[in-house]
This record gives structure tokens, C-alpha cells and sequence, in this order.
């Protein structure tokens, strides 16, 4: 399309209709996770992996609807002495959440995604967000990200103490992996898995045994 603004929004189609494609084909391969035991698809699990989320709820709702896709959430795998958890951005802010406790938000709704990074670049994208650990959630940055692909134009963004979900994650670019070639400020979680870094290996689903 020859119009700016149309091109932006059938981009965005188009990475929404790849993304849905993966997430069927995921869906179809269930990941068990049992919470405190070291077995099956938690055992696999890297510090650095990425975790992507498919919430209810009317703002993750909009998210989906904005970026044709469906996937409204994103945080990045943590393990440290046995346990596993997600660093993630949140209403709340920056925070580290057991990823046992996630599934019972998301009990059908969270893909598991590995990714091909050196040690090094993981543990450098950790302990970036860590740094963040706290800091509040980019309200105002989620509100210019809507507006840019409303209007198809990008504005100058000065750096900040403030994160959105993906925001965080694409953080990795400073360690120097980034996961997709957008802006971090301007990265949504089907961006993500559209940066060919990722690869998406099913959805997790609470197990006992």
C-alpha cells in the first residue's frame, strides 16, 4: 500500500497473522510444568529465556486488538537456587513473579520461547532488568506506542526510569542480541516473536505428579 499510515496497519496484520500461526501451532504442543521439581520443560529452561502471555481482561484485550495479534504480555525467565521466575513489567512496576504463580493467572495463556544467546548475553539482559527491579510501569510510553500505530508516526523518545512489558524484554539489545530491530520503546510482544530469534517451543500448562 502506498499510504504511509495503511502500509503501518497491514504490517502490523501481517506480523499479527504470523504470530497467531506459530501460537496455533504451540498450543497444539502442551509443555507440563511442575512447580518445585526439576523434570520435563522446567528443567530445559534457561535464565534469559522469554516467556509471552495471552491475558483476559480489556487491557490486554487492547494490546491484542492493536497489534493483531495475540499475545499482550512478555518477561524474561529467571532461575536461581531451584526456583523459576519471570522478571516482568506490570501495572505494579518492574517485578520477579514464580512462574508456578503466573500459570494460575494464565492457565492456558503463557508460551514458552527459547532463544539462541550466549551465556553472556543473557546474563547481561538479567542483570539490566534487574536494575529496573522496582522502577514503575511506562503508562505514558504504552500510550505513545498506541499512538504511533494509530498514526503511523514515531515520535523522539528521551530515555527514562519507566517500562512496558516488551520494552523490558527488548531490552536485550544492549546486551548485544537484540531479539527484533525495532526500538525498544516501540516493540509489542508480537514483535518478538516476529524477530526470528525466538523460537516459540509450545504453551505451559500446570502438572502434578
Amino acid at each position: 500500500m502506498e499510504n504511509g499510515e495503511g502500509g503501518v496497519r497491514e504490517n502490523r496484520r501481517e506480523a499479527g497473522d504470523r504470530a497467531r500461526q506459530r501460537m496455533a501451532e504451540a498450543g497444539n504442543q502442551v509443555l507440563s510444568y511442575v512447580a518445585g521439581k526439576n523434570v520435563g520443560v522446567r528443567a530445559k529452561m534457561l535464565t534469559g529465556d522469554v516467556l509471552l502471555f495471552r491475558g483476559n481482561g480489556l487491557l490486554p484485550w487492547l494490546i491484542r486488538l492493536a497489534t493483531h495479534s495475540d499475545y499482550s504480555h512478555a518477561g524474561l525467565l529467571f532461575r536461581y537456587d531451584g526456583r523459576v521466575y519471570c522478571l516482568e513489567a506490570v501495572g505494579k512496576g518492574v517485578r520477579l513473579s514464580p512462574v508456578s504463580r503466573l500459570l494460575d493467572h494464565y492457565p492456558k495463556g503463557i508460551f514458552y520461547c527459547g532463544l539462541g544467546a550466549e551465556e553472556t548475553a543473557r546474563e547481561t539482559a538479567l542483570g539490566f532488568g534487574f536494575q529496573q527491579l522496582c522502577l514503575p510501569y511506562d503508562v505514558f510510553g504504552l500510550v505513545r506506542f498506541a499512538l504511533a500505530l494509530i498514526f503511523a508516526r514515531r515520535r523522539p523518545v528521551e530515555p527514562d526510569n519507566r517500562w512496558f512489558c516488551s520494552e523490558l524484554v527488548a531490552a536485550y539489545r544492549f546486551s548485544g542480541f537484540p531479539l527484533t530491530d525495532e526500538l525498544p520503546c516501540y516493540v509489542s510482544p508480537v514483535d518478538l516473536i516476529n524477530g526470528h530469534k525466538l523460537e516459540l517451543r509450545g504453551r505451559l500448562t500446570a502438572a502434578d505428579i
